[in-house]
């Protein structure tokens, strides 16, 4: 399956568009992942992948998938590097759904593994 990544910053700055959101997002068929890529993992964090799954799905972002690529599937996931608050992963299970998994992985083996899966 092909994957196509887009850069969310980039695109934020291009097209000017507001509010908090992840550093950027894979379209693998009909799943989206979505990733955050931080150092220490902080609510912030976890507000960044609900905003930008919120535009994903109704709002602006959605006019910016690849054509026939509604995504059925959402993984939100933020990336991190150290030790995160342990209020984030039990923030991230809680908001878990049945078509939206939020997830925290620690390195890039981890990253690859979830990519690996569905790409």
């Amino acid at each position: 399956m092909e994957c196509t990544r887009v850069d969310l910053e980039k695109l934020a700055q291009d097209k000017k568009l507001a509010g908090k959101h992840a550093d950027y997002l894979i379209i693998a068929g009909d799943t989206a992942i979505i990733v955050e890529e931080t150092s220490n993992p902080k609510m912030d964090d976890v507000d960044k992948l609900d905003n930008t799954v919120n535009q994903l799905l109704h709002g602006p972002l959605r006019e910016y998938l690849p054509p026939q690529h509604t995504p059925q599937k959402i993984i939100a996931v933020i990336h991190k590097h150290a030790r995160a608050d342990s209020m984030v992963p039990r923030t991230l299970m809680r908001r878990t759904r049945d078509n939206t998994i939020y997830d925290i992985v620690n390195c890039k083996r981890d990253l690859k593994e979830i990519l690996r899966r569905y790409c």
